[in-house]
């Protein structure tokens, strides 16, 4: 929710308090209860969409999970160099990327699985106190990665949604307080006070004024 909207959800809530102190004003079935019914309505599925907007998880997880993939490689790569010492090449195909960027990275662990699949290479590894599943927990972790990255997508596609789904609710929310208000001045024009808690109810804060630029002043001539 942008500020605005936040100011016109607020006056929504405040709107529906005022109803529900009055609620006994407004029977069953009257045009009144209805309206007031549907802003109820409206806010709750507000709080609905505002939850569909909140993010970061799915990023928060995958950066995560990409260091987790990182450091397997750098125990790979650190095992293959102390295998080279005596196979020369041998570490060739495990070099951690220059570039630090995670499209760099991933490509690379692609690159390492697919050196690890030949009979005999992981053994290499296993014999130098690497566990004996550690070809399965990089693949697991690769894998975990991709999946990470499909969740974000996901939560992002549900993000503009619900973005979507809030100037929608909002613009529904002034319909209903437009005919609220209809109803309100006919049914407490002669009622001062609570005519004046429903104008206070239903009142919206301006947006804030951006501050006008001071005129330089002119120099006074010596």
């Amino acid at each position: 929710m942008n500020d605005r909207e936040i100011r016109r959800y607020d006056m929504f809530g405040r709107a529906d308090t005022f109803g529900n102190d009055n609620a006994a004003d407004f029977p069953a079935g009257s045009t009144g209860a209805t309206r007031f019914a549907n802003l109820k309505q409206i806010i709750a599925d507000l709080d609905t969409a505002k939850a569909g907007q909140k993010g970061g998880v799915g990023a928060t997880a995958k950066s995560v999970l990409i260091d987790t993939l990182r450091l397997d490689m750098q125990n790979i790569a650190r095992t293959a160099r102390a295998i080279a010492q005596d196979e020369p090449g041998f570490a060739d195909k495990f070099t951690l990327p220059a570039n630090p960027a995670q499209t760099a990275l991933l490509t690379a662990a692609d690159a390492f699985l697919v050196a690890l699949n030949p009979a005999g290479v992981a053994a290499k590894f296993i014999a130098h106190a690497m566990p004996a599943n550690f070809v399965q927990t990089f693949q697991s972790d690769r894998l975990a990665v991709n999946t990470a990255q499909d969740s974000m997508e996901s939560d992002r596609e549900g993000s503009v949604a619900s973005t979507a789904s809030v100037g929608s609710l909002i613009q529904a929310g002034m319909k209903e307080i437009t005919y609220l208000d209809a109803i309100m001045h006919n049914k407490y024009g002669a009622n001062p006070d609570t005519m004046a808690a429903w104008m206070s109810a239903s009142h919206i804060e301006r947006d804030p004024q951006r501050a006008k630029a001071q005129p330089t002043p002119t120099p006074t001539p010596p």
